[in-house]
């Protein structure tokens, strides 16, 4: 036998064995989550998803960011149950690490549109579950390539798990859920006001690059429709909302919602604490103050000085309003409801992503494959867990004559 073939033979079960290892870990991880990571953990956003993760699990976590020091600052001494671990998710050696040592990741790293699918791919890798606070239906599209991998290997992976898109899709979802048997006509209104993010700013101008999303739209049976007639409402919302100028936009997530409980005409609105706001949005479209790295920051920085302008003697808060008309039990009904949370729109995405990850993490008969977060799990039970935690809900349904 040569030197060569030797080497070969005596390779082959030590390379057969690290296979069937990495099966195993594979379908224990599969099985039950022990172990969560949280990546962008200094900002507002995974802050606020470490305080959930902690107050509603047991499990171990581990913690990601670029600054270990800032890291060991805001959390050593917390818990027990706390690591940390510097990672910056661009560096592919860290980033691996930082997966391969757990079993869910929530990645609160932004911006989204430049790390796209990086955190993803990572965990599709090493086996791990993904929860996403941010993402969009291009990262939904790249992530679909990929559905065959994520369903062999047992995982399940959500994007969009924070406000909109994320919870502008679950709070009409478990309205359809619970109250209604058919919808006729749904409207949700979105208002807040709160902190913002350059990162979250950032998103928002490649948004705009890229036209996501059908301004002055609506879905028809699951098609996007264009309004016909004036588009722009003014209307009076629930405190501490108030009275609103509206602009209707639709989203994939909010269509793929509407053809999933068959709602005939649905309509989102969305409002802005400033005219300002919005017509910072309109110069950046028209003047396509996003062609180059540096525009898309000067544009991002702009929008943050907008966003940081409050209505006096207004606190922070994040509010859907919506009402349908439909049928329940026969009878034909309207329902008003409104879901508020008395905070800033980036702690409650933290919050949303970190309770999709515990849902996830106590659902031994999840799902597999790769979902927007209303497609992804129980809109009434994500709902119900949210109510657990500062968010109230307001309901009222009445019969209609």
């Amino acid at each position: 036998m040569s030197r060569w073939a030797a080497t070969q033979w005596q390779e082959q079960p030590r390379l057969f064995l690290e296979e069937e290892c990495g099966e195993q870990v594979r379908r224990e991880r599969t099985l039950g989550i022990k172990k969560i990571g949280i990546l962008g953990a200094t900002g507002v956003v995974g802050h606020a998803a470490f305080q959930t993760i902690l107050s509603r699990t047991n499990d171990p976590i581990l913690l990601g960011g670029r600054n270990l020091e800032k890291l060991s600052e805001l959390f050593t001494g917390t818990d027990g149950r706390l690591e940390c671990q510097q990672v910056d998710v661009c560096n592919e050696e860290e980033l691996h690490d930082f997966c391969g040592r757990v079993d869910l990741v929530i990645n609160c790293a932004g911006p989204s549109k430049q790390i796209v699918d990086k955190v993803a791919v990572a965990c599709l890798k090493h086996a791990v579950h993904y929860v996403d606070v941010s993402g969009d239906e291009h990262l939904y599209q790249q992530l679909l390539m990929r559905k065959q991998e994520i369903e062999e290997k047992g995982l399940l992976f959500i994007i969009s798990a924070g406000v909109y898109p994320g919870l502008s899709e679950v709070f009409p979802a478990y309205v359809a859920e619970n109250d209604l048997d058919e919808i006729d006509l749904l409207e949700v209104f979105f208002a807040g006001q709160g902190g913002f993010s350059l990162n979250a700013a950032y998103d928002i101008v490649c948004s705009i690059e890229e036209d996501t999303g059908w301004g002055m739209s609506y879905f028809k049976q699951g098609e996007v429709k264009k309004i016909d007639g004036p588009f722009h409402r003014n209307y009076s919302l629930p405190h501490p909302a108030g009275k609103r100028d509206t602009y209707p936009v639709v989203t994939k997530e909010f269509g793929l919602m509407t053809k999933q409980h068959k709602i005939e005409s649905a309509y989102f609105y969305n409002s802005y604490q400033s005219n300002a706001i919005l017509n910072q949005f309109v110069m950046i479209k028209a003047l396509q103050q996003y062609k180059t790295e540096e525009q898309k920051r000067a544009s991002a920085k702009l929008l943050l000085e907008q966003f940081e302008t409050k209505k006096p003697g207004v606190k922070d808060f994040t509010m859907f309003h919506l009402h349908a008309t439909g049928k329940r039990d026969g009878k034909k009904v309207r329902v008003f409801s409104t879901l508020l949370y008395p905070g800033d729109w980036n702690r409650i995405s933290g919050i949303i992503a970190a309770t999709v990850a515990h849902l996830i993490a106590e659902d031994q008969n999840r799902k597999t494959g790769c979902f927007f977060v209303a497609e992804g799990v129980s809109a009434t039970g994500l709902i119900d867990a949210l109510r657990e935690q500062q968010v109230e809900l307001m309901h009222s349904i009445m019969e209609m004559k």
